[in-house]
């Protein structure tokens, strides 16, 4: 692929349109062109600074109110017609039964796969052997992994000022192979795990174990584990600048 097809293609990549070999063509084009990466950052930039500052049309304060106040009251009565059914009371003891057989039967497996995650970012970290491929380019990174993989693992460039993309490996976690995707800081140090959900999606959920703060949620395009050993203001925004950039498509 050559610069001018790499233009041509650019907007379409960035708005996840492209047939799959083609985007691995491109990302493999990027990865060695530093001026279509640059322009590829230039884009991406402006993308995410309209979407930033784009006007927002709020309702006028008593139409919004007058909204709400009747979807209250609609929702309060049928509450109330519900709750008057006798059904209803045998039914939540029911479910409540049902429910704890299902945790006994059924362990958490966000937590059980969480678990597994947490085992592979300590080894990673003792003998040192963070990544496999290092760089700060998420092209360079996003092309390594998806080489490797049968899925192209969403990478983000920087989620926040305090971290920088250190680089990625491949890891396998409870016979899944996952991407594993590295951020560091002075402080601290975030691995991300995600893998394609398929048949399982996993719930969003927030652990602690053995000492590592664990951040669990999905999409459509995956199932993401991120994993930390601080928890704080830098670490909560990190979390939540990532997730927003994947939701808003601000990532390779």
């Amino acid at each position: 692929m050559n610069c001018e097809e790499a233009g041509r293609l650019l907007d379409a990549y960035l708005d996840r349109e492209l047939e799959w070999s083609s985007r691995l063509e491109l990302q493999e084009h990027l990865s060695l062109c530093p001026s279509c990466w640059s322009l590829a950052q230039e884009r991406q930039e402006f993308r995410t600074l309209f979407r930033a500052t784009t006007s927002t049309y709020k309702a006028p304060s008593e139409l919004r109110k007058k909204i709400l106040v009747a979807v209250r009251r609609e929702k309060t009565k049928q509450a109330f017609a519900l709750f008057r059914q006798p059904w209803v009371y045998a039914a939540g003891v029911f479910i409540l039964c049902l429910s704890l057989v299902l945790n006994i039967l059924f362990p958490d497996s966000g937590k059980e796969i969480s678990r597994q995650a947490v085992l592979c970012h300590s080894r990673s970290i003792s003998p040192e052997h963070l990544v496999d491929v290092n760089s700060a380019n998420p092209l360079v990174v996003k092309s390594w992994l998806a080489a490797r993989l049968d899925f192209s693992p969403p990478v983000v460039a920087s989620p926040a000022s305090a971290y920088a993309l250190l680089g990625g490996r491949v890891d396998v976690i409870q016979n899944r192979t996952v991407a594993t995707i590295v951020y560091k800081s002075d402080k601290d140090l975030i691995t991300l795990f995600c893998w394609p959900p398929k048949r399982e999606q996993l719930p969003q959920r927030e652990y602690v174990i053995n000492g590592y703060h664990v951040h669990v949620w999905s999409n459509a395009e995956c199932n993401y584990i991120l994993i930390s050993k601080f928890r704080g203001p830098e670490t909560d925004g990190f979390t939540d600048s990532f997730r927003d950039q994947l939701q808003s498509g601000a990532y390779f």
